[in-house]
């Protein structure tokens, strides 16, 4: 049996031009390739990017524990200790409202447990706030609207929280005879 060299050479060239191809991309074919490539790196250093973002989106980075003190500085003053919730977004006004609503509650927890012992000896145990430095700030934190939004949204919303979370902290204090 005898082969032609033009059939052999054609043979060889096609089986190498197969075993390139597999290996090897044809110049158009590596155009296609780099940019399926570009596009999968920018959709994976997107998803990275997303993927961090919810991270630090699910990691604590808000508030913070705060030691607001309450009371004038020549009369009964206590310093408490309280982590802002964390839809609260203006934590000056979320302070403001824990110093009222907790002046407040503590003097009228104090006037009635007063009432209800009768103990001149609660009395100066349980020392009431100065009512004079008790000030309510409703009317620079009342919402204000511009059309359809609210402007102030942070500071109402943080004092108003304040203000809940204050009341709720003298309760607790009172409970346990004394102030944080």
């Amino acid at each position: 049996m005898t082969y032609g060299t033009k059939g052999v050479s054609a043979a060889f060239a096609l089986a190498t031009a197969v075993a390139l191809a597999a290996c090897a991309p044809l110049p158009d074919q590596q155009k296609s390739a780099d940019a399926a490539a570009a596009a999968s790196a920018a959709q994976a250093a997107q998803a990275a990017s997303a993927a961090a973002a919810a991270k630090a989106a699910a990691q604590p980075s808000g508030p913070t524990e705060q030691r607001i003190v309450i009371g004038a500085a020549n009369g009964y003053r206590v310093t408490v200790k309280t982590t802002p919730p964390a839809q609260v977004c203006d934590n000056a006004a979320f302070a403001d409202g824990v110093r009222y609503g907790y002046a407040l509650t503590w003097n009228r927890l104090v006037g009635e447990a007063v009432r209800e012992n009768g103990a001149k000896a609660l009395k100066s145990k349980l020392g009431k706030f100065d009512p004079s430095a008790i000030h309510s700030q409703d009317e620079q934190y009342k919402i204000q609207w511009d059309g359809k939004e609210r402007t102030n949204a942070c500071a109402s919303d943080g004092y108003l929280i304040g203000r809940i979370v204050g009341t709720h902290l003298a309760s607790v204090d009172m409970r346990n005879g004394k102030p944080s």
